[in-house]
């Protein structure tokens, strides 16, 4: 389906979770990249997590994002 330039943009709130046991804040690249992406888009970065590769820990930090109310 083609985008339809007749209908307003609507930035969106996009959260970021990099998923990992090894990366941190210096060297999320890709985590970097994408928050680049969002922001040249239009979007807004609604907030940003790296971790840990345990099932426990993302449902925790999704569980929390979903949670927030702002």
């Amino acid at each position: 389906m083609p985008i339809d330039e007749s209908l307003a943009f609507v930035p969106l709130n996009i959260a970021v979770a990099t998923v990992s046991d090894t990366r941190d804040a210096a060297t999320d690249t890709s985590g970097d990249t994408l928050v680049t992406r969002i922001s040249e888009a239009g979007h807004r970065l609604a907030a940003r997590a790296i971790i840990r590769d345990e099932v426990p820990a993302l449902v925790a930090q999704l569980n929390a994002w979903i949670d927030d109310a702002a």
